[in-house]
């Protein structure tokens, strides 16, 4: 049997070509889901460390990083919605008068910050959120320090949701799934008991989010360009902030276009 010829995606050159266009519909349309078609902040991007990027999102800049690939999104989306429906199922099999799990709650930490949580366990009062990592993602959350700080507001944020809706939280916690793994014996679990310093915490989150609405008012008005917003430097999270544009990097500032060159210039 003769061998097939390589190729960059196919056996053919016509499967070459048709992987290159069922791609671009994946992505097309991954692009058009509401999460990233979205213009309100969310508790998943207020625990953001750069100013820029989050008055960025309130004044409604454009998006201009095309850089990430969007299948792990999708991957994360599809594990969250099986997830979702299957604990609801859990539910019925044990046949309890109360659930124990809530899935997919709509919650309102503040009301200019709605968002939805993943899962309340009513058997731990624990707040669950699922996390689809890779491998050198995975690794932060398995830090002594516990996962991104991001990641942490996020849960605090989805526990005072919660508590607003009347249902008490004593823990939160980050379910991390492995992506890339053929099992879940990657799986690992982080969890925090939550105490009063928490509230502490999420005041003075709220408190940064409200300054920065009001520079994004700013920016609105065109009182203050966007440049002139801080870029605080953070890991990796310059790949994947919307307004991200590392093309811009190598141009003039005075004849650079939009997005954020990130942290390879000082504006």
């Amino acid at each position: 049997m003769q061998a097939a010829p390589t190729l960059p995606n196919g056996n053919t050159a016509w499967a070459s070509l048709y992987a290159h266009e069922l791609t671009e519909i994946i992505k097309r349309q991954a692009h058009r889901q509401p999460r990233n078609t979205q213009t309100h902040l969310g508790p998943s991007e207020i625990g953001a460390e750069c100013d820029r990027q989050i008055v960025g999102k309130l004044a409604g800049e454009p998006v201009t990083n095309h850089v990430p690939d969007p299948w792990p999104s999708i991957v994360g989306t599809a594990v969250h919605a099986w997830l979702a429906e299957k604990f609801g199922l859990e539910n019925r099999l044990n046949g309890l008068a109360i659930p124990r799990w809530l899935t997919e709650q709509r919650v309102s930490p503040h009301p200019s910050y709605p968002g939805t949580a993943d899962l309340y366990d009513t058997a731990y009062r624990a707040v669950v959120d699922w996390k689809v990592l890779a491998p050198t993602s995975l690794a932060k959350v398995r830090r002594p320090e516990g996962p991104p700080v991001r990641y942490q507001i996020q849960l605090l944020l989805y526990a005072l949701g919660y508590r607003n809706l009347g249902l008490p939280v004593d823990r939160v916690v980050l379910a991390a799934l492995p992506r890339t793994e053929p099992s879940l014996d990657g799986m690992y679990v982080w969890e925090h008991q939550y105490s009063a310093t928490d509230d502490v915490v999420i005041e003075a989150v709220l408190g940064k989010t409200a300054i920065r609405r009001q520079i994004a008012d700013e920016v609105l008005a065109r009182r203050i360009p966007i440049t002139a917003v801080p870029i605080t430097p953070g890991d990796d999270s310059c790949y994947w902030c919307p307004f991200y544009r590392p093309q811009a990097a190598r141009e003039p500032k005075e004849t650079r276009g939009p997005g954020c060159p990130g942290h390879s210039l000082p504006n």
